[in-house]
């Protein structure tokens, strides 16, 4: 069995040389809507939300083909302020992509580190210096991303090599993915931790298929992938099985399937043959004895499985969007899922600004209706380290027993610049024990005021942002608590 520190040492080899070998090669762009940039993805979904675009942008990243000629094809004059802004912002970077701009410096800078991560705010350290080089050819496509950050840590983060044939795409490597509708937190796949080095295989678009077949499904993409967990975790080099299924049968509706397991590491079958019982599911005794009674039968790994929905409806010239995510850990038998947290979400447009309000909670009971054990989402009895990644929930923004209610305004300038508040009330870990990273071992209440501002000139690109917070840990005297960020970003020609 490789360990992972050698894998992942092969792979940035692999990348490497890979980029060498091709450097000479023109950049003509990406085979997805920029997987750094989430302002662009804004854009995307608000064109989506007005009925402009038609594809599945419920997934991040999302490929180009198929949407890039919906973009070109607008008119901004005849559209809405909102959409119009969109829309320019979307064809401007379409025509950087095709002037061969493809390298990136960009440093960051903070007071703390990002205790919580949403879709805008994917940096959660001090301080980070990265360099990153697209090369582009034919189905081809790669990018190197180097990362220096403080206490003379390093990685290739955002660093991947994609093959695309037909209507799929290979790729390697490890990129920035969000799963679900919110914006505040998804419930099974987030930036909240970092990216997870995998090999994936993918629809190489999101929009409706020619073949009569599949017509009928509306845009769709589907994506499954097998990466591997970091070294130093209770279960050493725990593999992680990721897939999801998006579609819009309507134009208004777009549902969303998702689907992980942990499975493998030191101790625990490897083969292909584990992997195949993992995902049909096949039972085992959780005392580790060959038979046992059904009552002590489970199922192998530790899966975890839900959906997530959204409607977009017009009232009033004024689109409003509704949208819901479930997504469970534990199950009876094969349909019976126990253990399930929900997020709910609703927004609208006030001229070019963005509103939004989204709720979650990831306090539920375990093992059955009727228990009212807590202390169970993201945990397993074999991966004690959990649904996590470098010690981060892979899954929400809050990590487990926490409840969330965040309202946030996003306004996009057609100059580039952006504008994002956001308030959060949180109450994370009430009963104390068995406590997820984020508040070890206490129970906290927490009010949080954050935003950050977005504005570009000429290839710089500057990004001011940060938060203030009241918070209360085991019901003792407040304190109020600051973080404060910057980022410059150089495109470089």
């Amino acid at each position: 069995m490789l360990k992972t520190a050698s894998w992942i040492r092969q792979l940035k080899l692999f990348l490497i040389l890979a980029c060498l070998l091709i450097a000479p090669i023109v950049a003509k762009g990406a085979p997805w809507l920029n997987s750094t940039n989430s302002q662009l993805h804004y854009d995307l979904v608000t064109l989506t939300e007005w009925g402009y675009i038609d594809a599945a942008i419920n997934t991040f990243p999302l490929p180009w083909q198929g949407i890039k000629e919906q973009i070109n094809s607008l008119n901004t004059n005849e559209l809405p302020v909102s959409a119009a802004i969109a829309a320019h912002r979307l064809k401007k970077h379409l025509h950087q992509q095709s002037s061969n701009k493809a390298s990136t410096l960009k440093l960051y800078l903070a007071t703390d580190n990002n205790r919580f991560s949403h879709f805008s705010t994917p940096q959660h350290s001090k301080t980070q210096l990265n360099f990153s080089q697209e090369f582009n050819s034919g189905p081809w496509s790669i990018q190197l991303s180097a990362n220096k950050e403080s206490n003379n840590k390093h990685h290739f983060d955002q660093s991947f090599v994609s093959y695309t044939l037909d209507n799929w795409q290979l790729r390697i490597g490890a990129i920035n993915q969000w799963w679900g509708p919110a914006q505040s937190s998804s419930l099974i796949l987030s930036n909240n931790a970092r990216p997870i080095p995998a090999i994936a295989i993918s629809r190489s678009q999101a929009v409706t298929s020619k073949s009569a077949w599949l017509s009928w499904l509306g845009p769709w993409f589907f994506t499954a992938q097998l990466g591997q967990l970091e070294q130093h975790r209770k279960i050493e080099n725990t593999k992680l099985w990721l897939s999801r299924f998006s579609f819009k049968p309507t134009k208004n509706l777009e549902i969303g399937a998702s689907w992980t397991a942990m499975w493998g590491g030191q101790g625990q079958g490897n083969s292909l043959r584990d992997f195949f019982n993992v995902v049909t599911f096949k039972a085992e005794c959780v005392n580790g004895a060959a038979h046992c009674d059904d009552a002590l039968h489970t199922k192998k790994g530790n899966h975890l499985a839900g959906f997530d929905l959204k409607y977009s409806i017009l009232l009033f010239e004024q689109t409003i969007n509704l949208y819901a995510q479930r997504i469970g850990e534990d199950a009876i038998d094969y349909y019976r899922v126990t253990d399930q947290a929900s997020l709910f979400g609703i927004s609208t447009y006030l001229g070019s600004a963005k509103l939004y309000i989204e709720t979650s909670d990831t306090n539920v009971a375990c093992g059955n209706d009727h228990s009212t054990t807590k202390n169970c989402y993201y945990e397993h009895g074999t991966y004690q380290s959990g649904y996590r990644f470098h010690q981060r929930a892979i899954g929400s923004t809050f990590d487990s027993d926490a409840n969330m209610f965040t309202a946030g305004l996003n306004k996009h300038y057609i100059d580039g610049s952006v504008i994002e508040v956001f308030f959060r009330k949180l109450q994370l870990n009430p009963d104390k024990t068995k406590a997820s990273p984020v508040v070890n071992g206490s129970t906290e209440k927490l009010l949080q005021l954050g935003g950050f501002y977005q504005t570009t000139l000429g290839n710089w690109q500057l990004k001011l942002g940060g938060t203030i917070e009241k918070s209360k840990i085991n019901q003792q005297q407040s304190h109020i608590n600051s973080m404060f960020y910057s980022e410059i970003q150089y495109l470089i020609e």
